[in-house]
């Protein structure tokens, strides 16, 4: 299901990983901060991309991992949503 993903070259497999963390990082961790930590916090993330990608490179489903913790954030999301909107109701 996921064989193209391994047909991808290392900067298109980069930004998606980028992206993916980016997603999972401001829906869960992020928290108001200056331009400046912001720009930090990017960049560090930006590395550990680097290393999760050579780590995808190498074989490893790291994409797939990410695509699955996206997929569980959305889905913890919208269950908050339906729960407190049903809570509000009562």
């Amino acid at each position: 299901m996921f064989e193209w993903i391994n047909t991808l070259h290392f900067p298109a497999l980069y930004v998606i990983i980028f992206i993916l963390t980016a997603i999972i990082y401001q829906s869960t961790f992020a928290t108001r901060l200056s331009l400046g930590k912001n720009l930090l916090v990017y960049l560090f993330l930006a590395i550990g991309c680097y290393v999760i990608t050579v780590m995808q490179v190498l074989r490893f489903p790291m994409v797939q991992a990410l695509l699955i913790t996206v997929v569980l954030i959305v889905v913890t999301k919208v269950r908050l949503t339906i729960s407190k909107k049903n809570e509000s109701k009562s």
